[in-house]
């Protein structure tokens, strides 16, 4: 039985910082590929779990727990949701489902993170994604929705998303007004988008997630 996902769009929408400003995001260190450990979990879903290695003379900016449960990968086919954020919020994401939420690393806790994503076998993009409750919606289930940071031309329903999580921005929060939660938002995308262009990051994407997306692929 092939993983799903649910396409939702209420991306950060119990999530957020206070609106108008920008949250700087928590930056991780890179791993090398050196040691890089494959664990399937479930069909159609694919954990990697490689070493974290510290910066010579760095000290640790992250919760130990964030640190260990990340870079985090999983992929599944994405089905019709609520469309909630596209009409309220103009920024489409995409859902996965219970069971996948429920298999998430213990440490991996709510808030908003970033990372990148791939439709199928097309090209791979820049992603945030909260993981939560979204208060502001009154959400009673947890969630895991992901906003990939490009304007498709086509709705991409029953195709395979594989996304990598690569780094944490802020925890999730509840928000006075809808403007405020889509300000929060933009934020958000703002500063995956400004991580993502760090050079390490691009690195990242390109030394190992294309490897990841093969592996998850079958090829």
């Amino acid at each position: 039985m092939s993983q799903r996902l649910a396409c939702s769009s209420r991306l950060g929408a119990g999530p957020g910082s206070s609106a108008g400003g920008g949250t700087a995001a928590l930056v991780l260190p890179l791993p090398s590929t050196d040691g890089l450990r494959v664990r399937t979990a479930h069909p159609g879903e694919l954990k990697r779990e490689l070493p974290l290695a510290e910066p010579a003379g760095k000290k640790r900016t992250a919760r130990p727990g964030i640190m260990s449960a990340l870079p985090y990968y999983c992929s599944g086919e994405v089905v019709r949701g609520f469309g909630r954020g596209s009409k309220e919020l103009g920024i489409p994401t995409a859902n996965f489902p219970e069971h996948v939420v429920e298999r998430l690393p213990a440490d991996l806790t709510t808030g908003i993170y970033y990372g990148w994503g791939c439709i199928g076998s097309g090209d791979i993009h820049k992603m945030v994604m909260s993981i939560g409750w979204n208060p502001f919606y009154k959400n009673t289930k947890k969630s895991v929705e992901t906003h990939i940071i490009h304007q498709f031309e086509n709705d991409f329903y029953g195709e395979t998303l594989s996304i990598v999580i690569v780094g944490y921005i802020r925890p999730e929060k509840s928000f006075d007004s809808l403007d405020s939660l889509i300000t929060a938002i933009h934020n958000d995308i703002e500063e995956a988008k400004k991580q993502l262009d760090l050079p390490e990051r691009r690195k990242l994407k390109e030394r190992y997630f294309n490897n990841a997306h093969k592996i998850m692929n079958g090829h």
